[in-house]
Formats: C-alpha cells, structure tokens, sequence
C-alpha cells in the first residue's frame, strides 16, 4: 500500500509529455511471441533520445495496422484501376510537378502481388506488433520515420526514379533477428528454421542489391541498412568484440590446461626433440658417455663426449 501511495503521489507532478512516456516506456520489454534472448540492443541512446521528444508529439499507435490496411487497400484499389499503385511511389520529377501526395503514400506501395503476399502480411504484422510492444510506441515510430526519410533522401540522388517503402519496412525483420535470433519459423508448416538464418539471407539480399550500382533499388536498401545500423550497429560492434574477447580467452585457458609432455628423445648437438619433429629418427651414441641421443643429421658429425 505505500508503495502505491508513493506512485500515485508522484504520478500527479508530472506533465503531459512525461504522463504519455509513463503509459508508454520506452525501456526494453519482453516480446509476447517468444522469450527474448538479450535485452541489451538499445543502440545510439543519445540520438534516439533526441528523436523520441520529437517524434512524440506525432507518434502513431498501432502503426503497424495503419502500414498493412493502407497496403492492402491500395493493393484492392489496384485491381480496379490497374496501374494505380505506380502513381503512389516516390517520384521526386513528380513531386516537383505537384504530385505532393506521393510524399506520403509511397509508404502504402504495396508488396508484388502473389501467394506469399499473404504470408508477407501476416509476418509483418506479427513482427511489428512485438517490436512495438518491445520498443513502446514511440521508439517503434522513429524506426519508421526515420527510414522513412532516409529512403525518401536516397531517391533525390535519382529523382526520376521510384522509390517505396517496401526496402526499410522489412529491415524491421532484422531487428527482430537481432533481438531474438533464435525464434523458429516453420518453412511450408513443416521445417523449422531459425530467424536469424532468415535474416542472413536477407541481410545478403541487401548486399546483392547494393552491388547492381547507383539506382533505385540499391539506395532503398542503403537506406534501409543505415536505418537498422543507427539502431544496432554499435550494439552489434560490440558483440562481435565480446566474441573475439571470449574466443581468445577461451584459446588461452586451452593452452594453459594442454599437458606438456617431455620429449623422449633430444639432441645433444641441436636440440631438436621428438615432440618438436615426431617423424625424426633419434640414435644414441655408444662411444659417448652416458644416455647421448642424437638427431639423424648429428648422428655421424659430433664430438664424442667422454
């Protein structure tokens, strides 16, 4: 009871901006669809702070359904006017000829048209939903701002061509790979496959796309790779430091608890030992005094030793 005293005390000091902060942490949270590995992906705090005060003001909840209707709305549409969805890309030679709209409904370009569009859909509000919930709504909106204007400043390097947000909305699979890399997929119902496998072949799909040259599609996945790096690139920098940390320390305990064996045989010239050279046929000497072993190549040229 006092505890809660004490909350709702202090609750009533704080302004509107903090009240919806409190509704909404940004702290790490535990997905609902599975057991997080490590909550401690928190990427460039410094920037992301600045960006949550001020997204905040203009953060949208459920952002994910708002991104998956307007997609499959615009898909529907398309069927009734076919060519519909050309005219919703960013074209920045169209924007300047007064198709401002394209500004925004780039982001509804929807996905090709087939049978996994439909796997695509659910995937995608699957995965968006446990980062907004991870995340908190606003962190969860700068990802999709912010890869929104990167995308949208990449396109102004050719601005006759089409750009969509198709490229940086999947990076959000990513994300969830890095978050939780041993989540399984089943592929056809059947085989399970790990997601971080997942996006491995999609992390090499960017890079193919980035090797075909300056066009639409290799700034799109430009700016979808910069957008995940300013969330995770110095988290992951430092996993990969701790793993080269720990495999080095792990090489040094196995070389401090390999056993040291003593050479069975040592030349008395040279030095060289059975240990060193195992293949090496030692002789000993019988005109030397003593146990005198010696290396094929001293065997017949060395001073007796008496």
């Amino acid at each position: 009871m006092q505890r809660g005293f004490r909350l709702r005390r202090n609750t009533v000091k704080v302004g509107r901006s903090e009240w919806s902060e409190l509704r909404h942490p940004r702290q790490q949270k535990p997905l609902p669809y599975f057991t997080p590995l490590d909550t401690a992906y928190i990427g460039d705090m410094k920037l992301l702070d600045k960006l949550d005060r001020i997204v905040r003001p203009i953060a949208i909840p459920n952002l994910t359904e708002v991104l998956v209707f307007g997609q499959v709305g615009m898909m529907l549409a398309s069927f009734m006017q076919p060519g519909l969805s050309q005219q919703t890309a960013l074209v920045w030679t169209k924007v300047f000829e007064g198709e401002v709209w394209r500004l925004i409904t780039f982001l509804f370009y929807p996905p090709p048209i087939g049978i996994l569009v439909i796997f695509y859909f659910l995937i995608f509000m699957m995965i968006g939903k446990s980062m907004e919930q991870y995340w908190g709504i606003i962190r969860y909106n700068v990802y999709f701002y912010l890869g929104a204007i990167l995308t949208a400043v990449a396109g102004l390097i050719v601005p006759d061509q089409f750009v969509t947000g198709l490229f940086f909305q999947a990076s959000l699979f990513l994300a969830f790979a890095v978050i939780n890399p041993n989540y399984e997929f089943l592929i056809m119902f059947v085989i399970p496959v790990k997601v971080k496998w997942l996006a491995l072949l999609q992390g090499l799909f960017y890079l193919l796309t980035l090797s075909t040259g300056i066009n639409s599609a290799s700034l799109m996945a430009t700016a979808a790779i910069g957008n995940f790096l300013i969330f995770f690139g110095g988290d992951l920098l430092q996993q990969v430091k701790r793993i080269k940390h720990r495999a080095k320390f792990t090489g040094m305990q196995m070389q401090e608890k390999r056993p040291t064996h003593l050479a069975r045989h040592t030349c008395a010239v040279c030095g060289k030992n059975s240990n060193d050279d195992p293949f090496e046929d030692f002789r000993y000497c019988s005109k030397c005094d003593g146990e005198k072993a010696y290396c094929e190549t001293h065997l017949r040229d060395h001073e007796h030793q008496v």
